[in-house]
């Protein structure tokens, strides 16, 4: 670390204790800091869209990404809907059953089951961008 400048040492450290540091916020010496820590290899670039302006990068770009992009977005959501309305409605026909009420817990393993064939079919019609999707959230 001896061939880090004093305003790279600096930066470093705020980096460290701060985790993420916008490149907007840096003044001229942080910058030229910022590009010795990235060349060197201490830290990475992020780019990610600005709140401010998505509406604009969204006409920039077209209405195409945009579909996909939705659709990414809401096979996230529908996977986690429903993998939370599935174990919600298992616990309660596991109750259902514990507190002798089968013919409840017969009825909620049916739409357990129902969601269960549902979830199955929208990830085979869209299995791989879900998939892709998952990913990007992982990494």
């Amino acid at each position: 670390m001896g061939e880090l400048s004093e305003d790279a040492k600096k930066l470093l450290g705020k980096v460290l204790r701060m985790g993420r540091v916008a490149y907007d916020s840096l003044n001229d010496s942080e910058r030229r800091a910022a590009e010795e820590l990235i060349k060197l290899g201490y830290v990475k670039v992020y780019l990610e869209p600005n709140a401010k302006r998505i509406g604009d990068a969204l006409r920039v770009i077209g209405s195409g990404d945009v579909r996909h992009a939705v659709i990414n977005y809401a096979c996230l959501a529908i996977v986690a809907t429903l993998a939370s309305v599935f174990l919600v409605l298992l616990y309660l026909a596991i109750r259902a059953f514990m507190l002798k009420y089968a013919l409840v817990g017969v009825f909620l393993l049916f739409i357990d089951f129902v969601m269960v064939y549902i979830a199955y079919l929208l990830i085979r019609r869209y299995g791989s961008r879900c998939l892709r999707a998952i990913k990007l959230l992982l990494s």
